[in-house]
């Protein structure tokens, strides 16, 4: 659970930053330029009067901080873009222009740059490991995190009175295969089982195969209805070395 919560805290320090940004440089163009607060809010009132300065200087860094509070796959693409521009313009900055006026950018702006640099290789790289580097690229159940696992759980199917016990043997943000002793085919329902610290975890599935076995049957589980914040807490924990050794260990 500590990477999810290093994680969250991480993707909210940089949307407060990001949203903040306008603010930070109207004071670092205050404490440089040395300049009356009416002049310099008259100065960026008239650069503003320009679609793309206004966009560059008020929307483009509270549009990415945004876009990363909604905790959904698309965001991340969105603020990856709306970074890679933001450094671009960093790196073809044009002496004396706006928002500086200075032969070079500002220092505080190139440290933040770096900072939000690295926060956004933090963010991406369990992505990346998942996708580019993991030796099961071609698999991509696999490569989404499957834990091999033998774990307690309980099916609630709304026409089943009573919870129905199994075990959880692989599961990933995506789904999860369980055996039960008993034969049953639902259709949908929720899947409870325990995290590494105890606390329990309900997630709604709808069934994606049925194998018959020898003793009861095989349940391929499709997770749905899952917020994005849902599904990241999800590839968190069963990345988790706690959850993994505790999955493996759980009888």
């Amino acid at each position: 659970m500590s990477n999810y919560k290093f994680l969250t805290r991480t993707i909210y320090l940089i949307s407060f930053l990001l949203i903040s940004e306008p603010l930070f440089k109207i004071l670092l163009f205050k404490a440089h330029s040395g300049m009356p607060w009416e002049v310099v809010w008259s100065n960026i009132i008239e650069n503003s009067h320009s679609f793309s300065r206004f966009f560059m200087f008020w929307i483009l860094s509270p549009l990415a901080g945004v876009f990363l509070l909604t905790f959904s796959t698309l965001s991340y693409v969105l603020y990856f873009l709306l970074s890679s521009f933001r450094l671009y313009a960093l790196l073809t900055y044009i002496p004396f222009s706006w928002p500086y006026f200075s032969a070079k950018p500002h220092g505080s702006s190139i440290v933040f740059e770096l900072l939000n640099f690295a926060l956004m290789i933090y963010l991406f790289y369990p992505i990346a490991q998942r996708f580019f580097l993991s030796r099961y690229l071609r698999k991509y159940w696999d490569a989404r995190g499957r834990v091999e696992c033998s774990l307690n759980a309980h099916l609630f199917i709304e026409e089943k009175e009573n919870p129905i016990v199994c075990t959880i043997v692989n599961i990933s943000s995506g789904g999860a295969r369980v055996e039960v002793s008993n034969a049953c085919q639902p259709q949908d329902g929720k899947l409870i089982f325990k995290s590494p610290t105890g606390e329990p975890i309900v997630v709604d599935f709808k069934l994606a195969a049925h194998i018959p076995k020898e003793i009861g049957v095989a349940l391929g589980l499709e997770f749905i209805h899952l917020s994005p914040k849902e599904k990241l807490f999800l590839r968190t924990c069963f990345n988790d070395d706690d959850f993994k050794m505790a999955a493996q260990i759980s009888s």
